[in-house]
């Protein structure tokens, strides 16, 4: 590997499965999803086709990235692997399962044909602030205290939850792992080692890594770590920082501080945008 891409495989190798790149390549396999949903999920659910960065939108234009969808005979799942808490909003749940629902139901469906659907956030921290690995949020009768059953779920993966007495809190503990060696989970741990390792992982992490940092999507606090390597890469030109500071602020996952690590951009100049 040429010394110039040195900076690139530092960050590859400080990314976890909370980092865009990795969840990727990552989860463009199979069974790393299937090892996910079944571990949430509590159960085996047989997938019959996945996407990974996958957009919906509706006929208004309104349009949606899913970290990962997934699709079954009779169910529909949208992953969202989320770092910051403005991102997991149970409104975005809401919009995102409106979205399945105008993509996925036919025009002749009956409706106990509706497919049921879920979104899942993997949080990295614990979103409600309760203590509790998982969350799940479903339509309740307020009178009765009983559940309605709609066909809908939303469920939160507290990512501070890492008791590895269990089987989730060990998948949460792989998603936090730096080194692959000491994950649990001999599927993660196969494919996060061969993007990190490996030489033909670490060609295609490289080449992924360039485009999304010229989108401006490769995660702040990363990039703030090695800030001499990405104002190298901006080659000094104030207006290429501009427009990478554009595409990050079209994304709701960066903050202006995170925009500002990674341009060298003052928040001065970042207020003109």
């Amino acid at each position: 590997m040429k010394a110039k891409n040195q900076d690139v495989l530092s960050l590859i190798k400080s990314m976890t499965l909370f980092h865009s790149p990795m969840i990727k390549v990552v989860f463009g396999h199979r069974e790393c999803v299937n090892e996910m949903i079944d571990i949430i999920l509590g159960r085996h659910l047989h997938i019959d086709e996945h996407h990974v960065e996958h957009y919906m939108s509706n006929i208004k234009g309104r349009e949606a990235q899913f970290d990962i969808y997934v699709k079954s005979e009779k169910m529909r799942i949208n992953v969202e692997i989320q770092r910051k808490e403005k991102g997991a909003t149970p409104k975005r749940g809401r919009l995102n399962l409106s979205l399945i629902d105008t993509q996925e139901i036919k025009k002749s469906s009956e409706y106990e044909e509706v497919p049921e659907s879920y979104i899942v956030f993997m949080c990295e921290g614990d979103y409600f602030k309760k203590g509790l690995p998982i969350y799940h949020l479903k339509l309740t009768n307020k009178e009765t205290k009983e559940e309605v059953d709609i066909g809908q779920e939303m469920i939160y993966v507290n990512g501070d939850y890492q008791d590895e007495d269990t089987v989730l809190g060990r998948l949460i503990h792989d998603f936090h792992c730096i080194d692959p060696n000491e994950m649990y989970s001999e599927v993660l741990k196969k494919w996060v080692k061969y993007y990190k390792e490996e030489r033909k992982g670490v060609i295609e992490m490289c080449e992924i890594c360039d485009q999304l940092k010229e989108m401006g999507r490769i995660e702040g606090e990363i990039i703030g770590e090695k800030r001499g390597f990405t104002n190298g890469k901006a080659e000094g030109k104030i207006e290429e920082k501009f427009k990478i500071a554009i595409e990050m602020k079209k994304d709701e996952r960066f903050s202006n501080e995170d925009i500002q690590k990674f341009t060298g951009l003052t928040i001065e100049q970042l207020a003109m945008i």
